[in-house]
């Protein structure tokens, strides 16, 4: 028969083993569900960064091409002295529109990217129109002198685009389906 000392020390060293498997069997549970919290608040902190710049780069766009119709707007008023610099600044801001637009684009789904790009076009048109339709006046040196805009601008696409971009962008998040892809009935 074996030794009682010899039993008690092999039943002591296996349940200090055991022991320690389950504490660390615990730790490893425990690590895993902090580690599946982390990802939870990780994924929830990029969503919340993506509808961030989601919303400025809409609130950016919206704001380039209320400036842009200001300036044909104000432009259109009357002749200016300086209509040569306010035809360049109508263009770069058209340019800006669509770059802006662009960044919407790449930060949406896919009717608000269209909308947006509908809207940079528009944009572009309105600064073509309004290059078009002026008359810039020169001096018997060739040196600028003036210009003016002979017909009013038409501002009736670049707000349909507006409004169009509004509707879809203010959409509620779910309410917006990927391309391809129908609401279930």
């Amino acid at each position: 028969m074996a030794d009682a000392s010899v039993v008690t020390a092999i039943i002591s060293a296996v349940g200090g083993t055991v022991g320690a498997l389950s504490a660390l069997g615990g730790v490893a549970l425990t690590n895993r569900a902090a580690a599946r919290k982390e990802e939870r608040e990780a994924r929830r902190r990029r969503e919340e960064q993506q509808t961030q710049a989601r919303e400025q780069a809409y609130g950016d766009l919206l704001g380039g091409v209320l400036k842009l119709r200001l300036q044909v707007e104000v432009a259109a008023h009357h002749p200016w002295e300086d209509m040569n610099a306010r035809l360049a600044a109508i263009e770069a801001q058209a340019a800006s529109v669509g770059d802006l637009a662009s960044r919407v684009a790449v930060l949406s789904p896919s009717e608000v990217a269209g909308t947006a790009r509908a809207l940079a076009t528009a944009a572009y048109g309105l600064a073509s129109q309004a290059t078009r339709h002026t008359r810039m006046t020169f001096d018997d040196g060739g040196q600028f002198v003036s210009g003016q805009m002979l017909e009013p601008p038409s501002f009736q696409r670049l707000d349909r685009c507006v409004d169009d971009f509004c509707r879809v962008a203010v959409e509620p998040e779910g309410a917006q389906e990927p391309l391809g892809v129908s609401p279930k009935s």
